[in-house]
């Protein structure tokens, strides 16, 4: 293994400490400044490798989707293919298990959907998953209905989190995270059939597979 450079284990440093310091305090509270003294690094140094709070956000979660896809793949192998809808809806089975079950990582999670830091950063792959989608069903959608439908599930999706997360929503995680994908499903027209069917493998896979060395913050 190459052995890191003194540039990239500071980098690392702060980075760890970004992630201590959003699950203890919170993404609101947690300011810049802050992740500099803990890591042990200058403003001007933390700031060279993470401009802004939302640098760590779009690090955090590129890392945590990473992680998600390649255990999804590794506990797949022999198992069976997938299309793009089965593989998205089993990745979503476990991106919220993983960030609704630890109400730490729950409430930082919450912080950033009501900023919407998250979503600039989503936006752009969720809307290549989507295109994949029409693809692989044969979807017959115009450009800008499907334009309407990504910006519709969006809102959906931001609204049913803040909900869940203030306790508006009073269900297993496992069946909103259900919730909200069969409603992304539904908005673009897979076959009911299909939605059912991929469901109950998600759910089973999810449950027979472990996950749990995956973590969103510590």
């Amino acid at each position: 293994m190459r052995k890191m450079t003194k540039g990239e284990m500071t980098k690392e440093r702060i980075y760890k400490s970004a992630k201590e310091l959003f699950y203890h305090q919170g993404y609101n509270t947690t300011t810049i400044q802050q992740i500099a003294d803990h890591s042990g690094t200058t403003l001007g140094s933390m700031t060279y490798h993470f401009a802004t709070k939302d640098t760590f956000v779009a690090q955090i979660f590129e890392d945590y989707l990473n992680s998600i896809g390649d255990a999804i793949r590794e506990n797949l192998y022999g198992y069976k293919s997938i299309n793009s809808f089965e593989r998205h809806f089993y990745l979503t089975m476990v991106w919220y298990h993983y960030l609704l079950t630890d109400p730490k990582v729950k409430n930082f999670y919450y912080e950033i959907t009501i900023s919407d830091s998250l979503y600039q950063y989503i936006f752009e792959d969720i809307n290549l998953i989507y295109h994949e989608f029409l693809r692989d069903y044969h979807l017959r959608i115009r450009p800008i209905e499907y334009d309407a439908l990504l910006i519709a599930d969006f809102g959906a999706r931001r609204t049913l989190t803040r909900y869940f997360c203030e306790g508006k929503i009073k269900m297993p995680v496992e069946d909103f995270s259900i919730l909200t994908i069969t409603n992304t499903a539904r908005c673009f027209g897979i076959p009911e059939k299909s939605i059912f069917k991929v469901s109950y493998e998600a759910l089973m896979f999810f449950r027979n597979h472990d996950f749990s060395k995956i973590k969103l913050l510590i």
